[in-house]
This record gives C-alpha cells, sequence and structure tokens, in this order.
C-alpha cells in the first residue's frame, strides 16, 4: 500500500573499490598492507596540529569518495562500472548466501581498467545490455558493454570482461556525457517509433551514433574477438562507427543534454509560426518535417531546444577513405625504401619511417545546429539534465538548489522545487497491474514519478508528476548516489514488446548496499479529487495480494484489514469483503475475523441516515456473519464423537410403530426393497459421499438482500437458498449439512439448533434435505434417521408459520414423484404419510383443546368443520396413492433391473436403463406400463414365443379387476401354486413376466404386450435400416396377436408408418434402373445396402401376407383402456391399442396388388435379374394406385402386358432353377426331402423335418436340401402370381419349370411337377427334345466301340432328327442310362400316336433300351 525502498543487492567489495581507485585515502576499517602501519607513520609531537586538520579533511573524504567517482549500473543490474581520473573498476552480479537470511545478490571485481597509453582521464561511463537474437532466447539480453569516454576525445568500448572491442576519436574536445536511447514500446497507435541511438556530448559538439550500426558493428567486434581467442590469430582493426556530428550554436557553455527523438509540430503550431514570421500571406506546407529534438542545459541560456531536421547531415564516412589512403601511402613508401629509397626518397619527401602524428585520424567539423529557443536565465547554470520514460518532461538542476520541470513539447517550465543544493534526480514509471486492467485486456495505465535525492539533506523524495504531491519521503545517507540509467537494452527492436528492466532507479551507498524504490501505482492517485479511484486501486491490490499467496497466514491477514480499513467508500469495502470470501484458501476463522473487524469499525460510529451505501456493507457483513457461524458450528458437530441418540433401531416393529402401520405392511415393503435393490448391484466400484464442503462454495449455494432500510432487524437477517444453484452444487450442500445426520453420527436435534440460528428459512433446508436423499438409491441407513429429521423440520416450520403445511406436504409428494430413485422415494413417501398424520393429529387436537378451555364457561366446545376433515382425508390419500404407485414402481424396477435367464435370445434394441418415476408414469397416458414392459423385453431380447408362452399361462387372468386390486390373498395363492409349477425362484423371463401379470392384469395383458413389442422393434430397426433382423423380430410378435383386429391394425400401421416410404423408394429405383441396383446406390438412395434391402423386401411380403391373412371379420371389437386403480389418473399419449382399434380396415385389392409387387421386387433382388421394369408390368390404372393408403377401393384390369409378364414368370423360374448347383450324382433330391421343409420359411426346418434329416449326415446334402426348397418357395410364386394376373397361361409356367428341372438334371422333381401339366402333347415335344439332346451328350462320353455299336442301333431318320436339334442347351452333362431312359417312356406317355413325332420317340427308346444291353 506504502512506497517502499528496498535493498536488491549488496556490494561486499566496496572497500576494495575504494583502495583502488582512491590510493591516498585509506580508512581505519579497511584492510591495510602489511608494514605500512608503524611507528614511524606516526605525527611527530611538533605536528600536531598540522595532522590534526588534515584527518579532519581526509575523514571527510573517506565518507563522500562515491560523490567524486563515476558510477554506471546497467539496467538489468548485472554489471556496474565505478571509475576515478584512469582506472575504472567492473563488477560483476553474482548469487550469494547471506548467512541464514537466504540468497541474495550481490557484486564481485571481475577486473580493473587501466589504459596506460591513454593519457586522459574518464569523463564519462555507460553500461549497455545488448539483446540476443539467436532462436531460443530471441529477446533476452545477451551481453553488457562498457562504454567510456575521455578527456582526449577517444571513445572505447569494453567487454563486460575488460576485452577493448573498439576505440575512435570522434572529437578533439572533452567527452562531457554519453547517453543512450532504446526502443520503448507506446500506448497508442499514431506515435512515430523512436530509433535506438548513442549520443556523446562535447563541450560544443554533440555526436549521434545510429543504434542499428553500433549493435552489428559491437556484435562484429565480439564474435572476431572470441575466433581471435580461441584460434590464436591476430586481430583486425575494426571499421570506425557512422555518426552524425552537430555543432550546437549560439549557446555559450553546455553541461547537459537529452536526446527526445523524432518530433513533429502540430497543425497549429506550425500556422502560428508561418503567420508570425511571414506575415498574413505567409504560405505554410501541407504536411510538417519531422526533427529530432535535442535540449541542453548550461549557460546563457540556460536551457536551450536545438532542432536538426531529419535527412539534413549524412553519416560523416570520411575517416574511411583517410584510413585507406594512409594505408597505401604507408605500403608504397615502405616498398620504395628497400628498392630506390636513395632515388626517391628525397624527390618524394618522406623519410623512411613514417610520422607517428601523422597517424592520428583527420577530425571532420560538425554541422552548425542553431538554437530555436531557450529558457534565459543570466544567473542560472544548469548542471544536470534528465528526461522522463515517456520523453514528455525533462528535469533540471542547477547551482542555486532549484530542481525544474520542463514541458518538452510546449518548452515551458510546469513546477519547480527549492532547497535541493546538489540535487540528483531519477525516474520511475509504473504500471497498472491490477485485475481489471488485466481483464479489459487494453494497454495499461502509466504514471511517472520523479525520485529527488539530496545529498546535503540526506533525503530522498518521490513525487507525482506533474502537479501532484509528495508521495514518499525516506531518510538516506548523505554519501550516497542516485543511477538512473535512463535507457534499456539495445537491438530490441519493435519485435518484443516485453520489458527487462529490473532497475528503474536505484541508490547506492558508500558502503555498497544497492536499493531501488518500489511504488504503486495508486499513489499516483491519492489525490482529493481521486478518492474513489484511490479505493478501487487499493481493491486491485487487495486482489493481486490474495492472488500472490497460496496459504493462510497471520501476516496476510493482516494486510488484508489494513487495506480494507484504507478503503473509505462502502461499497468499495464489500467488493473486497466478497473477494475475501470467495479466496479457496483462507480458514473460515480467518474469514470471520475479518468480517467482524469490519463489523465493528462500523458499529464502532452511528450510521449516518443517508449512509446507503454504509447501511447496505453493514448488512452484508452480517449476513455473512451468520453464514460463518453456521458452517463452523456445522463443522464443529461433525468434529463431535457419535452420538448414542442417533442410533437407529431396524426391526419391523420398530418401523410400524414409527411409520404409523402394520407389521405385514413394513415386511411387505422390506420385501420389495430388497428386491429391488438386490436387482440394482452391479459390480462397480462406489465411493463414500463426501460430507466436507470449502466455505466459499458454502456461501455460493446461499443469498441475502442487504437492505438500506432502517426498520430490519439486523441481529438476524433471514438467508434463502440461491434459486439458480445447480444440481450439483446442492447436492453437495445437503451432504453437508445432513450427511452425518443421516448417517447417525449424531442426533438431528443438535443440527436443528444450528439451523435455527442461522437465519435460513426452514423451507430451504427441507428442500436439500429431499434433494439429498432422493439424489440415490443405494442408501445404507434406515428410515429413522430421515423421519427424525423430516419431523424437526416440519415441527420449526410450524412455529415460524413461514408457509401453508399443505404446501409443504405437496412439496414433498411433488420431490418423490419426480425422483428416479424408487426405493429412496417410497422410505420418503412413508416418511411423509407418518409425519403429516402425526402433526396433523396433534395440531387439531390442540386446536380443539383451546377452544374447549377458551368456551367452557359459555358454550359447549364446536367439532371440527366438515371441510377440515375433508382436507385431512385428502391429504391422506394423496399420500395413500402415492405410497401404492411407488411400491408398483419397485416391482417394476426390479424386474426391468434383472438380466433373466434365456433359452434363447433374439435381437435386442439397444435401449439404455430404463428410469422410472411417479411423474412420468402419470403423464405417460394409460399403456405408459405396456410400452415400458415392451421396451424391457426388446432390450433383454426376449423371443416372441417365449413372451406369448408366459403371457398365455394357466392362471386365471379374466379375474374382475376390483377382486384383482383388493383380494391380495388369492392372488397370492395363485401366485404361489404358479411359483412351484414354473419354479418361480428361478430368474426366468417366464417367472419375472407371470410376476408382471399378477400386478399389472389389464396393463399386461397378452395382446397389448405383443402389440408394443411389435412397434417398439420396428421404432428400432426404422433408425437403423440395416438391422433388417429388428424387422423381422417384430414381424415375429404381430404373428403371434390373438385377436384379428388388433393385428390386422397394428400391421397396416408398420406399412403406413415405417415400410411403405422405402418400399416405394426401392420400386421406383428398380423401375429406372430395370435391374438390382447395386450397394452404392442403395445406400445412397435407400439408407441401406443392397443385401439389407433384399431382406427388407422379404419382410414386406410377410407383412403384407400378414394383413390379407388377418381375420377381421371373425373378431369383436376388444376392449382396452382399463388400467389399475392407482393410475387411473393418468393423463398423455393414447395407447397403442386404442390407436390400433381406431383404424379403417384394408380392402383386401390394394394389398394384394402391393403383395404382388413386393414378390416381384423381392425376386428381382434375390436373382439380380435384368430388364426388368417391374411397375410396367401392370396397367397405369393399377400402377396409379402404388405406393398409397390401403383403405381405398381398387379395380383390377385384367389381361394386361401378357407377354411381358409371362417373359418375366419364366425368368424368374430360370433363374431359381439354375442358382441351383449341378447334382453330383444320379440320385437327385425327390420330393420326400422337400415336402418336409417348410417352403415358406426358407432355412427353417419344421418339426417333422428332424427325423428325416437324421439320415442326411453329409453336410453338402444338407445344403442341396435346403438349395431345392428355396427353388420350389420361388417357383411356387411364380405360378401364383401367374394365378393371380389373370390371361397368362399357367400351364406353359408349368411345362417350362420342367424343363428348366430335366436340363438341370432334377429328374425326380421335374416328374413330379410333370403330373401337373395339363397339355401332354406340348410337353411331350419339349422333353423329346431334352431326351434327344442327353442321347448326342452320352454318346459324346463313349469310346470307338462303343461308339460304333451304339450308331448300329439307330435308324437314320432318328440320326437326322439328332444332327438337328445339338446339345447346346442341356444345363447337366452328367446324365446315366436309366434316367435317359425313364425320361423317354415319360415322352412316349405324353406324344399321340399320330404324331411323327412318336415315332421318333419309339425309336429312341429303341436306341436307348439297346445301348442299356
Amino acid at each position: 500500500m506504502t512506497c517502499r525502498l528496498s535493498t536488491v543487492a549488496v556490494c561486499q567489495c566496496m572497500t576494495k573499490v575504494k583502495v583502488q581507485l582512491f590510493p591516498d585515502i585509506v580508512d581505519a576499517n579497511d584492510d591495510v598492507p602489511l608494514g605500512t602501519e608503524g611507528w614511524d607513520n606516526w605525527p611527530g609531537w611538533g605536528e600536531e596540529t598540522d595532522e590534526a586538520s588534515k584527518n579532519a579533511s581526509k575523514k571527510a573524504s573517506q565518507n563522500d569518495w562515491l560523490h567524486a567517482c563515476l558510477v554506471s549500473l546497467s539496467p538489468c543490474g548485472d554489471l556496474m562500472a565505478i571509475s576515478r581520473n584512469d582506472r575504472a573498476m567492473l563488477l560483476k552480479a553474482k548469487y550469494e548466501d547471506q548467512g541464514g537470511n537466504g540468497s541474495g545478490v550481490g557484486y564481485e571485481i571481475i577486473k580493473e581498467l587501466y589504459d596506460a597509453e591513454e593519457k586522459a582521464k574518464i569523463s564519462s561511463i555507460m553500461c549497455l545490455p545488448l539483446a540476443s537474437h539467436n532462436k531460443t532466447s530471441y529477446g533476452a539480453q545477451d551481453w553488457t558493454c562498457v562504454i567510456i569516454g575521455f578527456t582526449s576525445g577517444y571513445v572505447k568500448i569494453y567487454t563486460e570482461t575488460g576485452v577493448l572491442l573498439l576505440s575512435q576519436l570522434l572529437h578533439e574536445d572533452p567527452v562531457l556525457k554519453l547517453k543512450c536511447r532504446t526502443h520503448e514500446t507506446h500506448r497508442y497507435v499514431g506515435i512515430a517509433d523512436q530509433v535506438e541511438e548513442l549520443t556523446i556530448l562535447y563541450p560544443k559538439a554533440l555526436v549521434v551514433v545510429d543504434g542499428f550500426s553500433l549493435y552489428q558493428t559491437l556484435r562484429a567486434c565480439r564474435n572476431q574477438v572470441a575466433r581471435a581467442a580461441a584460434g590464436g590469430s591476430e586481430l583486425m582493426t575494426p571499421p570506425p562507427l557512422a555518426y552524425k556530428k552537430w555543432g550546437l550554436q549560439e549557446q555559450d557553455i553546455v553541461y547537459d543534454f537529452v536526446s527526445c527523438g523524432v518530433t513533429s509540430t502540430n497543425a497549429f503550431d506550425q500556422l502560428c509560426s508561418s503567420s508570425l514570421l511571414g506575415g498574413y500571406g505567409a504560405s505554410t506546407k501541407t504536411s510538417t518535417s519531422a526533427t529530432y529534438l535535442y535540449v541542453t542545459t548550461g549557460v546563457g541560456p540556460y536551457t536551450g531546444f536545438f532542432y536538426a531536421a531529419e535527412g539534413s547531415s549524412q553519416p560523416m564516412l570520411s575517416e574511411v577513405a583517410l584510413n585507406m589512403a594512409s594505408k597505401l601511402k604507408t605500403a608504397f613508401i615502405n616498398q620504395m625504401s628497400s628498392t630506390g629509397s636513395k632515388y626517391l626518397g628525397g624527390w618524394l619527401g618522406q623519410s623512411v619511417k613514417p610520422n607517428k602524428e601523422e597517424t592520428r585520424p583527420k577530425i571532420e567539423p560538425p554541422t552548425p545546429l542553431h538554437i530555436k529557443f531557450g529558457l534565459p536565465d543570466l544567473r542560472r547554470h544548469g548542471e544536470t539534465l534528465s528526461l522522463s520514460p515517456n520523453g514528455n518532461l525533462a528535469a533540471t538542476t542547477d547551482d542555486f538548489g532549484r530542481v525544474i520541470l520542463i514541458d518538452i513539447g510546449r518548452g515551458i517550465v510546469v513546477r519547480v522545487w527549492k532547497g535541493y543544493r546538489d540535487a540528483q534526480v531519477g525516474w520511475i514509471k509504473v504500471k497498472d497491474s491490477s485485475e481489471s486492467q488485466r481483464k479489459l485486456k487494453k494497454a495499461a495505465r502509466v504514471a511517472i514519478f520523479l525520485v529527488i535525492y539530496a545529498p546535503k539533506r540526506g533525503i530522498l523524495e518521490v513525487w507525482a508528476l506533474q502537479q501532484g504531491p509528495k508521495v514518499a519521503a525516506f531518510n538516506v545517507s548523505k554519501n550516497a548516489k542516485l543511477l538512473y540509467p535512463g535507457y534499456g537494452v539495445l537491438g530490441l527492436g519493435s519485435t518484443v514488446s516485453e520489458e527487462i528492466i529490473t532497475h528503474q532507479c536505484s541508490l547506492i551507498d558508500a558502503d555498497g548496499a544497492i536499493r531501488t524504490l518500489i511504488v504503486p501505482f495508486h499513489l499516483a492517485l491519492s489525490d482529493k479529487n481521486s478518492r474513489r479511484a484511490r479505493d478501487l486501486q487499493l481493491l486491485n491490490e487487495l486482489k493481486g495480494l490474495l492472488k500472490e499467496h497460496k496459504c493462510d497466514s497471520c501476516e496476510l491477514q493482516q494486510d488484508v484489514l489494513s487495506k480494507l480499513r484504507a478503503v473509505k467508500a462502502a461499497s468499495i469495502v464489500q467488493q473486497g469483503l466478497e473477494r475475501v470470501l470467495s479466496t479457496r484458501y483462507l480458514e473460515p476463522a480467518t474469514m470471520q475475523e475479518i468480517v467482524g473487524c469490519i463489523l465493528a469499525q462500523i458499529n464502532s460510529h452511528e450510521i449516518q441516515p443517508g449512509a446507503v451505501e454504509e447501511k447496505i456493507l453493514h448488512h452484508f457483513c452480517q449476513l455473512y456473519q451468520q453464514l460463518l457461524h453456521t458452517y463452523r458450528d456445522v463443522c464443529a458437530l461433525k468434529g463431535e464423537p457419535p452420538s448414542l441418540e442417533a442410533a437407529s433401531t431396524g426391526d419391523s416393529m420398530s418401523l410400524a410403530v414409527l411409520l404409523n402401520t402394520t407389521e405385514a405392511d413394513v415386511e411387505n415393503i422390506e420385501q420389495l426393497l430388497s428386491e429391488y435393490r438386490a436387482s440394482s448391484v452391479r459390480d462397480r466400484v462406489r465411493f463414500a459421499d463426501a460430507t466436507d464442503m470449502e466455505v466459499g462454495k458454502f456461501f455460493a449455494c446461499f443469498h441475502g438482500n442487504p437492505s438500506s432500510q432502517d426498520s430490519v432487524n439486523v441481529e438476524r437477517l433471514t438467508i434463502r437458498l440461491n434459486g439458480e444453484l445447480q444440481d450439483d452444487k446442492r447436492l453437495s450442500l445437503g451432504a453437508f449439512l445432513f450427511g452425518p445426520v443421516l448417517a447417525g453420527n449424531y442426533s438431528s436435534s443438535k443440527l436443528l439448533v444450528v439451523l435455527k440460528a442461522s437465519g435460513i428459512l426452514p423451507e430451504n433446508f427441507f428442500s436439500l434435505l429431499l434433494h439429498y436423499w432422493l439424489s440415490k438409491d443405494d442408501w445404507q441407513v434406515g428410515a429413522t434417521n430421515l423421519y427424525s429429521m423430516v419431523k424437526d423440520l416440519s415441527i420449526w416450520q410450524g412455529e415460524n408459520k413461514t408457509n401453508d403445511s399443505a404446501t409443504w406436504w405437496q412439496t414433498m409428494r411433488t420431490r418423490c414423484s419426480v425422483s428416479t430413485c424408487i426405493s429412496s422415494a417410497s422410505i420418503a413417501a412413508l416418511v411423509g404419510q407418518s409425519v403429516s398424520a402425526l402433526l396433523n393429529c396433534n395440531g387439531h387436537s390442540s386446536e380443539q383443546s383451546e377452544c374447549e378451555k377458551s368456551d367452557a364457561a359459555e358454550k359447549p366446545s364446536e367439532k371440527i368443520s366438515e371441510s377440515e376433515w375433508l382436507d385431512l382425508s385428502s391429504d391422506a390419500e394423496q399420500w395413500r396413492y402415492l405410497v401404492q404407485q411407488l411400491q408398483d414402481l419397485l416391482l417394476l424396477g426390479s424386474v426391468f433391473k434383472s438380466q433373466p435367464v434365456m433359452e434363447e435370445s433374439a435381437e435386442k434394441t439397444g435401449f439404455g436403463d430404463i428410469l422410472l418415476s411417479v411423474d412420468s408414469m402419470l403423464f405417460g397416458g394409460r399403456g405408459a406400463i405396456t410400452d415400458l414392459v415392451a421396451r424391457w423385453i426388446g432390450k433383454v431380447g426376449i423371443t416372441a414365443k417365449a413372451v406369448s408362452m408366459a403371457l398365455r399361462s394357466d392362471i386365471d387372468l379374466s379375474i374382475d379387476s376390483d377382486e384383482a386390486m383388493h383380494t391380495d390373498e388369492s392372488l397370492d395363492e395363485l401366485a404361489g401354486k404358479s411359483a412351484a409349477d414354473d419354479d418361480m425362484h428361478v430368474n426366468t423371463c417366464k417367472a419375472q413376466l407371470r410376476k408382471l401379470v399378477m400386478h399389472f392384469p389389464h396393463s399386461v395383458s397378452h395382446d397389448s404386450v405383443l402389440s408394443n413389442c411389435c412397434w417398439e422393434y420396428a421404432v428400432c430397426w426404422n433408425k437403423d435400416p440395416e438391422m433388417v433382423g429388428l424387422l423381422q423380430q417384430s414381424l415375429q410378435f404381430l404373428k403371434l396377436i390373438k385377436n384379428g383386429i388388433l393385428q390386422h391394425g397394428v400391421a397396416a400401421m408398420l406399412w403406413h408408418t415405417f415400410v411403405l416410404q422405402k418400399f416405394e423408394a426401392t420400386a421406383r429405383l428398380m423401375e429406372k434402373v430395370k435391374k438390382s441396383p447395386k450397394a452404392s446406390l442403395c445406400r445412397k438412395e435407400i439408407g441401406m445396402t443392397d443385401t439389407a434391402l433384399r431382406d427388407m423386401m422379404a419382410q414386406c411380403c410377410s407383412l403384407l401376407d400378414i394383413i390379407m391373412q388377418a381375420d377381421v371379420e371373425a373378431e369383436e371389437i376388444p376392449v382396452y383402456g382399463v388400467i389399475e386403480e392407482p393410475w387411473m389418473s393418468c393423463q398423455g399419449p393414447v395407447p397403442l391399442v386404442e390407436l390400433v382399434i381406431d383404424q379403417r380396415l384394408c380392402y383386401y385389392a390394394p394389398v394384394s396388388l402391393h403383395y404382388q409387387l413386393a414378390v416381384v421386387l423381392h425376386a428381382i433382388l434375390t436373382y439380380t435379374l435384368k430388364s426388368v421394369k417391374p411397375l410396367s408390368l401392370y396397367h397405369a390404372k393399377e400402377a396409379s394406385c402404388f405406393f398409397k393408403d390401403l383403405q381405398s377401393l381398387l379395380v383390377l384390369v385384367t389381361n394386361v402386358n401378357i407377354g411381358a409378364r409371362t417373359e418375366f414368370l419364366k425368368k424368374l423360374i430360370t433363374a431359381a432353377v439354375t442358382a441351383l448347383p449341378l447334382p453330383v450324382s444320379s440320385t437327385s433330391v425327390g420330393s420326400e426331402q422337400v415336402e418336409s421343409y417348410d417352403v415358406t420359411d426358407v432355412g427353417t426346418p419344421s418339426t417333422s423335418t428332424t427325423d428325416n434329416t437324421s439320415a442326411l449326415t453329409n453336410a453338402a446334402a444338407k445344403q442341396e436340401i435346403l438349395n431345392v426348397v428355396e427353388m420350389s418357395h420361388w417357383c411356387s410364386k411364380a405360378i401364383e402370381l401367374g394365378l393371380e394376373w389373370q390371361g397368362i397361361n399357367v400351364d406353359s409356367l408349368r411345362m417350362h419349370y420342367v424343363c428348366e428341372l430335366y436340363s438341370s438334371g432334377y429328374d425326380k422333381l421335374a416328374e413330379e411337377v410333370l403330373l401337373t401339366v395339363s397339355n401332354h402333347s406340348a410337353i411331350g415335344l419339349d422333353l423329346l427334345v431334352i431326351a434327344g439332346q442327353r442321347l448326342i451328350s452320352l454318346r459324346s462320353n463313349l469310346g470307338t466301340k462303343e461308339l460304333v455299336d451304339s450308331r448300329t442301333h439307330v435308324t437314320l431318320n432318328l440320326q437326322y432328327w439328332l444332327d438337328t436339334i445339338g446339345n447346346s442347351t442341356l444345363r447337366s452333362q452328367n446324365i446315366s442310362l436309366p434316367e435317359l431312359q425313364m425320361l423317354v417312356s415319360h415322352v412316349i406317355n405324353q406324344i399321340p400316336e399320330q404324331r411323327w413325332e412318336y415315332d421318333i420317340a419309339m425309336e429312341l427308346f429303341e436306341s436307348v433300351q439297346s445301348m442299356n444291353m
């Protein structure tokens, strides 16, 4: 909060420095060389007076020796140089142990600079740090050079180890001052960047060296020195520096100067100057030229302002040409002296040895720079001049003991300080590092302070500018020296904005202590008109103080209190307290102490009536004082040992008495809870509840309304729970307050005392208690502790009368209804029912007794009114319904959380955990229970047959609803009998479903559950069309629905809701591409692959077939909508069964038409038929009825596209038969194997299949049977389509079927189909060709001898006929003679004797018979 003078380093070697620089001054405490002190050195008796005066002057010079030295400290603090006369000492910073006080910074002597050749004295010295441009340390300090100016005019630059880098004579006068200007980031846009430069002051000249050129030259020289030291090579002469030289004109004497950089005159000043100089008609330039401003101080005038136009003088490079000419001249003379010096030496006028005086470089004259204006004062002599960091102000000292502040931009004096003889000045720039500035992400505010050191008075002062007060003053040594470098690191440029200056303004004492000033930013705001700004700054410092520390301490507490007490505005104090109370690492005791001190400070004086902010602060402190008391009291209760009063009893008898119910009801509830919790147990890691809470989070859970009204009771203010509190924080607060009580660590009565004293409303605590209790389902404690806590809070609420009792209990019922933790809600409902009944009974009895006492003398006591009894009965009835509903949910939850054992599982829907709550069930409609049961069946994956068998059990479920709900004993007997018969103790699907049927006879009926299961599977398939198995499982449930009307309605809804859109997209796509689409095209247009599309089309056929086969006429409309008694008040969506019953019946014609199209599409997808347009097979009138409602009438058109339809069906038969593999043997599959398979369900053997297929041990034979079954299925579908499509010759299809079978070698199947053909002549002719082709194929496989023998039995007529038919159409070439002979016999039986083909058949039969002999 205040300005400090902090010691940053201690130089232990100052005595050695003094000995080296002042060898004639030896202090008694200094280390003196041995032998220099003895009797010989003592003064004589006669010289006592003279020696005493000499010792007095010598003692004075010993103390102020530092004033006679030139001292320069690097801005980074790594190097310090001290010089006197012709010697300089270089001191380097190092870390050293300070003997128990930790590590600190010290300095050690690393080099003594003394140039024997240079006969001049050191007149100025500077330590200049240079930046690094390496990638790893870009912008950091690299090294520090030492620049020394001599009285001879030379400027020499050394490394930090004393190695000479550069030496150059820039002017022949003594060097007076060395100053440097480095880059500084500007706070505002539009200000020109200041160039880096080194300026050297001579008595009548000013030399300016460019900073960039100097940086590059010094880097090159240092690298050359390093290479020379490493390789042993000679040093090369470095190139001279490029510089500008100005001759300062019209000022008598110059002692000091500052370079203000590039400046530009504003437009107004330019116009004024032009008007004064040129008059009314003077012309002016549109833009002002940039100039360099140099300000000097000295004599005549006292202060001068010199403006040098930019680019008016070029760097002086004449020395380069002069050095080159000198070298050429020397080389030429040396060469001539070695060859012909006797002839040419005299003529050239030069001797052999060059003159040393002529090697001195030629000095160019300076460019005249005239003074523009000044501050004339004939008697005043300026001594020093220092520029502020922002370049706007400058401070001068003079021989009159004045410190004068000058405005550089306006050229005027703005302030004068008197009484500072031999003063030394410096500057400190302080940035506002408060948190508010960091949040704004803008340039930080900057304050400039002037530091004045008066050695005559031994005082160091800090002044706020420009007209600010003195903010600090320190008594310091009179022999110290103030060091203000005024520059930073050279070579940073504009790429690095961070400042690395550590020593802005330092004070070095003669004993070696280096101290720096630390000035807070808010001291710049200490003016009387900036009180609020000062308070805000103190607030920012408080925030920074709390952020810097990581743990609590007494020192931190005192600092926080001092800052809060220093703040004047009450609103700012409140903000500071809010920040203190939100600090996590502060202990509650510390917070309470701080709040108590502020509260005591407010109470120490009377609050004025109009002090609104102070009243609000008073209430704020009182609010948090109450919260802190509550927090600490709760923590103290946790530290106490467990109380015996809080121990809860868990037997049924005590619970029955406590809950005001029977012991049988308690045992029933405990059984339901045990089953529910047993089904919920899973192998997982459990963590104990965190009952601890940080005080800051505790505060965030509450809020109060600090008021400025005088009528508010300050002793106990009302505190409310934060309405926007998140659930996790609310849960943490509940665990902190009520966790130990519910666990039985201490009684609820002790906690109630603490809660009553807090000022927090009881309904807030009641809400927290319910929220915490209903947050989990795995409570390991009984209901006794919860009962005690609810009872105590309810009695407290009745005493305060802050809320109606009906609203109080309705809040509890609502919280239990919306909770998904069923077991916790059940216990809470029982506790609420018991406590409500107890308090209502006690309340009415007390009211009645009071009435009796008051009215006993006048009239008899009145009875309780009818409305009051109605209120009591309504409340009790609501509790009863809630308890029954929660018990029903306990049963449902125990079933839903179980994993039943299943012999066979189906596709799973992938539903997550089913969350139950009374509220969701009441607003889920009358079919909510049925929906949840169906969802659980799909989640577990129970097959449709298992569900149907479980729901159609032998238990009589047709009992009346009233008996079902009230005759619990009969139901229990039936359930026990069923459990004994079916092993109910085993966790099976049947057992779980029967349990649900017994408890919910109306909601869990057979057809209702199957309908909802069918719908749930269809919904899941619609989300993921690739999972066609879900749709198949949905149809399995659909097939098992007993009621035809319900089955028909569910199927129709499935078709219109989920299937029709994909069915239409498939048909139109195949109509477009004329074939089975590829997988990529299917995925793009329909959203599934070609394989999934084929399976979906098979299910479409099954779905349409179910719609056609549903017996809707024989069934009566079922009655649904009856529900169990506790759920009769359900509201919400209409149940699925009621929606299905309201559906209109579908007409057979449109269903049949869509079924035909589905078979066509399925056939194309199965056998990848090409060149088929499915929609073109129908008439335009029929095609217009596609993909519309099945409830619309349709008139079928006959004899349409007979040719195209016949061609498609024959193509289908051909594809089905050719898809069969060729028989491996002559014994093909017969009808006895095929009939044992259900051809409507390919791949699924029927019941009679087991015995027949047991003989087929060969896997290939089994697969052959499956292939034949599928082929027979599709050929049958083709013939059925031919029958549906009127006008098609079905007999031709059968003949084509027979021919394809004989061509593929399946003779037995062909013989069976042959019996169904009616056109014997046509089929005989077709089979005759096949028999002839078989004979040709058979003869082609014979040897030469057998072939010659076979030809002898063939007539010429038969041979001619065989040559004309060929054998290219036969698919199977593996033909046996018995099969051929059987085929020819069938041909003879089919062909009439009148046809000539009959003779060919007879000859063929004879030929085959002769081959078989």
